[in-house]
């Protein structure tokens, strides 16, 4: 398992729970459009995770965020409306100093998917949620 996925350094370690046995892991970068980017982790050539980093409109929380994304089904919403996870997937939003001047009145948001079947731990999900979005927070694309 590498130490950053796609250039942002966390402990990768909490994936494990997502992802299936196999062979050979790979992990494959995009772009979709210019606030995006997409960061898929593939077993033997098949997807098992995906994180997202993309900006949202400021007064957004991550349950909204988290409707226009599947995997989804089930979340629950923290008391400060900046996470959302579920066994599947998870939403967190960086903290208000994140700030970037091509995205301004704009807040980055992390996003994970597991498509891996039976790959399901809420509990899981939302430490992974918390580390992921700790290290956007810390990561270049906040500053």
């Amino acid at each position: 398992m590498p130490s950053t996925l796609c250039g942002v350094p966390f402990d990768t370690a909490l994936i494990g729970p997502f992802l299936p046995a196999g062979r050979g892991i790979s992990v494959k970068q995009s772009s979709p459009n210019g606030g995006t980017s997409r960061c898929d982790v593939n077993i033997d050539g098949e997807l098992a995770v995906r994180h997202v980093r993309t900006w949202w409109a400021d007064g957004e929380n991550a349950a909204t965020v988290s409707e226009a994304y599947d995997r989804m089904q089930d979340g629950q919403l923290a008391d400060d409306e900046r996470y959302f996870y579920s066994g599947t997937g998870a939403v967190g939003k960086t903290s208000a100093s994140c700030k970037s001047p091509e995205h301004p009145e704009q807040r980055l948001y992390g996003i994970l998917q597991v498509y891996a079947p039976g790959r399901s731990d809420a509990k899981a999900m939302k430490k992974l949620i918390l580390a992921y979005t700790e290290a956007l927070d810390s990561s270049s694309a906040c500053h």
